[in-house]
């Protein structure tokens, strides 16, 4: 009989960062909640809420690492997430670029949750948090950065990086647009995916980026030289023969 064994991928350092600091602000707020009087404060203080547009912008960085302080499910599917797809854009990218991009993802998520929920009624959610935006970022940015792969959805379903991006897509319309049971919000989500689409391999957004990058360095690197490219200077041709004794070219002596 064999033994069915589930090929678990090698935490990176980026990884860990991003699961120790999710799983510990969690903590930190659910104990708030539970132990001290008026204990949800800390986590109103972090939530995202129309408050971002009076100033509060701290906001957009921790609406995303705040979950559900009452349940644990809401932070684990989160950790799921960030474990079987990120560990590889951590791995490929280096540890730097993927928590950048993890920071960048969701406050690019929050900002348009935020800003189109203030032009449109329908989107707006007074208070809105959880990582569900930067889980759709990394799964899009997986799936767009290697193409070639599969993936084992819920350990046991093989789904090609296209499928990915539909299912991905699929639940976001179910579970946002036709349940309403996002605590994210319902643009958080597919804005997720845009940050995703941006930051992947091979986007145009990226190629941008890169260009910008290699002329920036090409700059400092002539600055450093203290030189700039010039054009080779014209040679000059001496006259002089066999017989002939050669005499030294006064502009040359001078």
């Amino acid at each position: 009989m064999r033994e069915l064994r589930i090929p678990l991928p090698r935490l990176g350092r980026g990884t860990k960062v991003a699961l120790i600091l999710t799983a510990a602000v969690w903590v930190v707020v659910a104990s708030a909640g539970y132990w001290m009087e008026d204990g949800l404060t800390l986590f109103g203080w972090l939530a995202g809420t129309d408050a971002i547009l009076r100033g509060q912008v701290w906001r957009l960085a921790t609406a995303w690492l705040v979950h559900d302080p009452v349940s644990a499910w809401h932070v684990v599917t989160t950790g799921m997430g960030l474990y079987f797809l990120g560990t590889s854009l951590d791995e490929s990218w280096g540890t730097k670029r993927y928590l950048l991009f993890l920071v960048g993802a969701g406050t690019f998520a929050s900002a348009c949750q935020v800003l189109l929920g203030a032009v449109v009624p329908y989107v707006h959610a007074p208070v809105f948090y959880g990582g569900v935006g930067v889980v759709d970022a990394v799964a899009i940015a997986w799936a767009l950065s290697f193409r070639d792969r599969q993936v084992n959805l819920f350990f046991a379903m093989p789904m090609s990086p296209r499928g990915l991006v539909l299912f991905i897509f699929a639940m976001n319309v179910v579970f946002g647009v036709i349940l309403g049971a996002r605590h994210e919000g319902l643009v958080t989500p597919f804005a997720g995916m845009l940050a995703g689409w941006m930051g992947a391999d091979g986007s145009p957004v990226r190629k941008v980026y890169l260009q910008w990058r290699f002329r920036s360095l090409q700059k400092q690197s002539e600055s450093l030289r203290g030189v700039r490219a010039q054009r080779v200077p014209h040679l000059r041709v001496v006259k002089g023969g066999a017989g002939r004794e050669a005499k030294p070219d006064k502009e040359m002596l001078n």
